[in-house]
């Protein structure tokens, strides 16, 4: 016995066609008696086209002479949406239904993204937003706009009612069912259409709001995204071409602040014309660099303050930007009376909310600028050993603080300039009357061949309105494009974004692998809850999970020594904001991996309007497409994985069959065994993260007997 087949077409009421619709076809009985029989089901194609074999019939059904009557039910996402009811006779072998107009509500977005030459942009993310229109309405009001500032929970946003990708076209389509924003008062949504990057972690372009959709399918215009905004590797903050790029520089790396504040010292006493510094804290005692003596015996050499003294009283203008803590005494009192007596200039970047001026930079002449990794405070002070007590780190206890800062010759220097000229100006304007502003100075002259980009977090309403995503650009898109490994280092861990970039680039290659050096317990209130959230959400509950993940890792640094026939651990404080990729992109900075740094506050998001809050910071980026400057950034990270993972000598370390994790997975798992052994020690300075709060605790759940050892927090 044949089966009848069904074909037609779905369409809405503007005519176009209804793509992976669920349709249901029941023929209904004679008698009112007798439930209806389904005899075919099948989903639509990409054209709104259906064909499907109905189910048997009895004989004497599909051989009746009389018409009989079908009821086709259209639904989407286990969702009914439409149904009518068709005359058809079963005795032909296919049934043509023809084209079935499917009344409704709106339930679905349809459109083309495209580059500014008009060629189509595949593979973006694309977000559709939305309320009902009562809602909606509501939301927009002036009153819910001053309720949601001062609400302990946010009340303004909007479901997102699906997602999609761009094919090879730049097409998309996104579909969701009505009951995503149907409530009581409402039954047309308004939205609003977000096109992400390929992550689906940053948003590219917001389409207006459509108020009231009555179209089955919303039909919306083409959307045109600057490509390199859309892709690419360089930071081009929503513009076709790079933001604060140059060629002609060159570039050092400065692993560990002994070796920085040496270079700081010396540039500043060979300054013939100017230095512009800005600090995040500065104390005026603050000792950058130290004799050393045959016996072992340090004394103070240059006293930060007084080098800068010095410099004013050869005639060097001296400008310092410093921050305002809110949430601590800061020492902006103690350097303007230790200068009050000099030229030097000192102006304060007052924060008006949950932001800092956390960009630390120091430009001497038209020459030389350095990206600081530390505050200038005495117990930031280390060397590449990260010795416990060093007594150059003050107060005595303190933890070792490993960090990296970056110095540039070249054309950059113009743009670490320009923002400090940016910042003076700024405070001359909200402080000042706008009395002492600065004059941006001439473009610095090539000085190597090494490219670079300079990369900001720029706080809205200052600089400019809306501020200044740079530095989250520049991580989103070497995350993107991200083939081998992405290694990490940083004092946070908590933005949500990057956390979600960095899942889906496990999702999206199972080749690649994530290396994150990281704090066990980061300075700042709530942040170790976080920070455990996070790391569980990339799929990494315990150290042996760590140990094992064929994809990502999750360590930190501690330092031991013997004193006394007694044995002495305690962590190292990971300060460093270092990001290399593939050793085709690095970045060093001031942005830590967190919300303010990056985006805003989004690790309190849902709590309050966090839009406003980012801090200044400021980055270099070495984005090494050529074979020189790859060369480099992998050099810069195989002197940090020397350091880190004790690895003896300066030769190149050799990528394992099963990836660059690997070595740390092993040295990690050794440092494990050798703490346990009757002579502890370790190799390096590395091992797994664990996600408990104090350092014994930390020990412990990595299965480290700590005896009679002296542990110091």
């Amino acid at each position: 016995m044949e089966s009848n087949l069904f074909k037609g077409r779905l369409v809405g009421v503007d005519g176009k066609p209804l793509s992976h619709h669920n349709l249901i076809i029941e023929r209904i009985d004679s008698n009112p008696l007798v439930m209806n029989q389904k005899i075919a089901e099948t989903v639509t194609n990409s054209d709104g086209n259906f064909h499907v074999s109905s189910l048997k019939l009895a004989e004497k059904q599909k051989n009746q002479n009389s018409p009989v009557k079908i009821k086709l039910e259209v639904g989407f996402k286990d969702e009914k949406l439409y149904e009518t009811i068709l005359t058809v006779n079963l005795k032909g072998k296919t049934i043509d239904l023809g084209l079935v107009k499917v009344k409704g509500p709106n339930r679905g977005v349809k459109g083309k993204v495209l580059d500014e030459n008009g060629d189509p942009l595949e593979g973006l993310v694309v977000s559709v937003e939305g309320a009902g229109k009562t809602e909606y309405s509501l939301k927009r009001s002036p009153a819910v706009e001053i309720i949601d500032k001062i609400s302990p929970v946010a009340i303004k946003n909007y479901h997102v009612l699906n997602e999609s990708k761009t094919d090879e076209n730049g097409f998309y389509e996104v579909l969701y069912p009505p009951s995503s924003y149907q409530n009581i008062l409402d039954d047309k949504p308004t939205i609003q259409v977000v096109i992400k990057d390929v992550l689906g972690a940053s948003e590219l372009f917001k389409t207006e709001q459509y108020i009231a959709v009555s179209e089955t399918m919303k039909n919306i215009g083409d959307i045109i995204i600057p490509r390199n905004w859309a892709t690419g590797w360089y930071v081009t903050l929503g513009n076709s071409e790079k933001s604060r790029f140059t060629e002609n520089n060159q570039v050092e790396v400065l692993v560990d602040n002994q070796s920085e504040l040496e270079s700081l010292v010396q540039s500043i006493n060979s300054a013939h014309s100017y230095v512009y510094l800005t600090q995040f804290e500065f104390e005026p005692d603050f000792t950058a660099t130290f004799t050393s003596e045959t016996d072992g015996t340090f004394h103070t050499q240059d006293i930060l303050t007084q080098t800068l003294l010095n410099a004013s009283s050869r005639g060097i203008q001296v400008k310092i930007i410093l921050n305002e803590n809110l949430a601590v005494p800061d020492s902006y009192k103690e350097i303007k009376d230790f200068f009050k007596e000099s030229s030097v200039e000192i102006r304060q970047f007052k924060s008006h909310g949950l932001h800092v001026m956390h960009a630390k930079t120091l430009i001497v002449d038209d020459k030389e600028a350095y990206i600081i990794g530390s505050p200038f405070k005495k117990d930031y002070w280390d060397s590449s050993r990260h010795l416990i007590n060093d007594p150059r780190r003050e107060p005595s206890g303190v933890r070792p603080v490993h960090d990296v800062s970056i110095k540039l010759k070249g054309g950059a220097v113009y743009h670490v300039q320009e923002f400090f000229t940016q910042m003076w100006n700024y405070i001359s304007r909200e402080d000042y009357n706008g009395h002492g502003r600065m004059d941006q100075h001439l473009k610095t002259r090539g000085s190597g061949k090494t490219p670079v980009q300079v990369a900001r977090s720029v706080t809205p309403e200052t600089l400019t309105d809306k501020g200044e995503l740079g530095i989250f650009e520049g991580y989103r898109k070497a995350l993107a494009n991200a083939k081998d490994y992405i290694y990490l280092e940083n004092q946070f861990f908590t933005n949500k974004t990057i956390v979600k970039a960095l899942k889906n680039t496990l999702k999206n290659n199972d080749d690649i692998q994530v290396i994150v050096l990281m704090n066990e317990n980061p300075d700042n209130p709530g942040y170790k809850k976080w920070q455990n959230q996070c790391i569980e959400k990339m799929g990494i509950k315990t150290y042996e999970d760590i140990l094992e993940h064929p994809q990502i890792g999750f360590f930190t640094l501690w330092s031991t020594r013997w004193e006394k026939q007694r044995f002495q651990i305690q962590p190292v404080y990971v300060h460093a904001k270092v990001g290399v990729v593939d050793d085709l992109w690095a970045t060093v900075g001031t942005a830590n991996l967190d919300g303010s740094s990056l985006t805003y506050v989004n690790e309190l998001e849902g709590f309050f309007d966090t839009k406003f809050h980012r801090n200044m910071e400021i980055n270099v980026i070495l984005p090494g497409l050529d074979s020189d400057s790859s060369n480099y950034i992998g050099k810069l990270r195989n002197s940090l994985w020397i350091e880190h993972l004790g690895i003896k000598g300066s030769s190149s370390l050799e990528k394992p069959r099963e990836g660059w994790l690997k070595i740390w997975q092993e040295v990690a798992e050794q440092n494990l065994k050798s703490l346990n052994l009757p002579k502890p020690f370790i190799t390096g300075h590395v091992l797994p993260y664990s996600p408990e709060n104090s350092v014994e605790d930390q020990l412990k759940d990595l299965k480290i007997e700590i005896r009679d050892w002296d542990v110091l927090d």
